[in-house]
């Protein structure tokens, strides 16, 4: 595997906004002399004592001793290894750095890479752009250890669930698949997004925080999200059975219709991915 050029970790630190990162992840920030000061997201907490530095570009928690860099911010928050917050921030940050160096990437990483930065087409209809959504959380659910402890303490670990239903997992990282929002066409991307109802009107992404699981018509499309709120931190009063703004559409695992004379109707999707697993 090749190493990460000295240069571009030093841009990144640089050049990448950690106050722009930690507003994209919903914290919500306010001026306190030449810094900013926030709720951590790593500890829970009801007076703010999370610092960034404009200055310095770094932050640190008061409360939990948490801080570091952008690099560091981004593994913290998502769970990833340095060399991935690094391909993720370069990608959407330096994208002509990446281009360059790519050869020090191994043919794997350049694939997932190009897989990564491709996953949201800003120029397509609304149907596909759900789909590109679901598909984005799908991958991401794969690679968090959080999701996949949470389907695991549910008795929902099978070798073919996740992919055979198209699972996913939303962690505030879809917005490093977007154009910055100051600019047009990050404007209107999220714009598009709050139409299919993924973002909602503050920004903030619909299903942060949950289990994804999604519901395809005949055709293969997403036609209806639920999301299950997976942490036992929430504010009292969060709700932790989400939908898709607007009136319900579509049967989860319709093919199950076809295959017998019997159908087994549950109250949640959850209850049915559980009758799945065990072979009903």
């Amino acid at each position: 595997m090749g190493r990460i050029p000295e240069n571009i970790i030093e841009r990144l630190k640089a050049e990448v906004s950690l106050q722009q990162l930690a507003t994209a992840k919903g914290i919500e920030l306010k001026r306190q002399g030449r810094d900013w000061v926030g709720l951590c997201p790593f500890h829970e907490e009801q007076t703010p004592s999370f610092l960034i530095s404009c200055g310095k570009n770094l932050f640190h928690c008061m409360g939990c001793g948490a801080g570091g860099s952008v690099i560091d911010f981004v593994m913290k928050t998502e769970g990833i290894s340095f060399r991935h917050a690094v391909e993720r921030l370069r990608q959407d940050y330096l994208p002509f750095s990446f281009a360059a160096d790519a050869a020090d990437a191994t043919p794997g990483e350049k694939t997932a890479s190009r897989g990564e930065h491709g996953a949201i087409a800003l120029n397509a209809d609304c149907q596909t752009l759900l789909n590109q959504v679901i598909g984005y959380y799908h991958e991401t659910l794969k690679q968090s250890p959080e999701a996949l402890a949470y389907l695991e303490k549910r008795g929902l670990v099978h070798s073919k669930l996740i992919d055979r239903f198209k699972l996913g997992f939303a962690n505030r990282t879809l917005g490093y698949r977007l154009p910055p929002k100051a600019k047009a066409e990050g404007a209107e991307a999220r714009g598009r997004l709050m139409e299919v109802g993924i973002l909602r009107k503050s920004g903030h992404e619909h299903f942060n925080g949950s289990l994804v699981v999604p519901v395809f018509d005949a055709d293969g499309n997403v036609v209806e999200v639920y999301g299950r709120k997976i942490r036992r931190d929430l504010k009292k009063g969060t709700a932790k059975h989400l939908y898709l703004p607007g009136s319900h559409r579509g049967v989860w695992n319709a093919e199950a219709l076809a295959a017998g004379e019997d159908v087994i109707l549950c109250e949640a999707l959850i209850d049915a991915l559980t009758f799945w697993v065990h072979g009903f």
